[in-house]
């Protein structure tokens, strides 16, 4: 099987350094579709030892500290489908979210999406155990799913990190792309950053955030760098109104540890 990789600039590593997006808004229109990449593709790019359900990000070797929140997304979502079909993950890194959901559901066909190469063979390294039930795509740069990486009538759509690789209208088309994909009764999961601009709070949270670091409790990097010029970090109350916008009409935050969030909503 063919792989396509688009000529994609990748974010700094560190969050908040922004990286120019050019590259991927001008993806060769004709290599837009969803490709399946062979799974038995191997490189030496592994990136340090891989912690179950996280990400290991460089200068933070003892994981993002969000397994809990990524277990926690599985287990909301086993409560109302508990055998979903088609569970596809939309910037999945290394495959630590998507670990927890097929964890979670053992049964299911499961799609592990990236807009490049470089974390496949980390990703193949982290599903060994559930090998037979994984695609491998190479798609939908800045998790834009109007580029079709993700099949119509996928039960589960999960992503992370929306807000650094789209700005407040980029989100509100995720959210709607994402309503027309999902079958009545599918869920769509974010694990994000929201902004919160009342008060000092944005120091508040930033200095313990340093504090849980010491303490191996957070981590100082969550996600990649921005991936786009116009970054403003949307509010949770600008999040969940998009949702609602998009037709999620009862959308919640399951978990929170200061401003990062997991957000779950379901399809009426």
């Amino acid at each position: 099987m063919k792989s396509i990789c688009s000529n994609w600039l990748l974010g700094a590593s560190v969050v908040l350094a922004i990286a120019a997006p050019a590259a991927a808004q001008t993806v060769d229109s004709k290599a837009q579709e969803r490709k399946i990449v062979d799974p038995t593709f191997v490189n030496d790019a592994f990136v340090g030892d891989q912690i179950r359900y996280e990400s290991v990000n460089r200068g933070e070797p003892g994981g993002d500290k969000l397994a809990e929140a990524r277990r926690i997304a599985a287990a909301v979502v086993a409560q109302d489908r508990p055998n979903p079909a088609k569970i596809v993950d939309v910037g999945s890194h290394a495959g630590e979210f998507l670990e927890a959901f097929l964890e979670q559901f053992p049964s299911s066909n499961a799609q592990w999406t990236e807009p490049v190469e470089d974390n496949h063979a980390n990703a193949i390294r982290r599903f060994a155990r559930f090998r037979n039930k994984i695609d491998y795509v190479i798609g939908c740069p800045n998790r834009d799913l109007s580029l079709g990486c993700v099949p119509k009538g996928t039960d589960v759509l999960i992503t992370s990190w929306l807000t650094i690789h789209q700005n407040l209208p980029g989100i509100r088309k995720f959210y709607k792309e994402a309503a027309a994909i999902l079958p009545s009764g599918g869920w769509v999961a974010n694990i994000d950053h929201v902004a919160v601009r009342s008060g000092n709070w944005t120091s508040v949270l930033g200095g313990a955030r340093k504090t849980l670091k010491s303490e191996a409790i957070a981590a100082q990097q969550e996600g990649p760098g921005v991936h786009h010029l116009d970054y403003v970090l949307p509010t949770l109350e600008d999040q969940l109104a998009a949702l609602r916008a998009a037709g999620f009409t009862d959308p919640q935050v399951v978990w929170r540890r200061l401003d990062t969030v997991l957000i779950v909503a379901r399809k009426p």
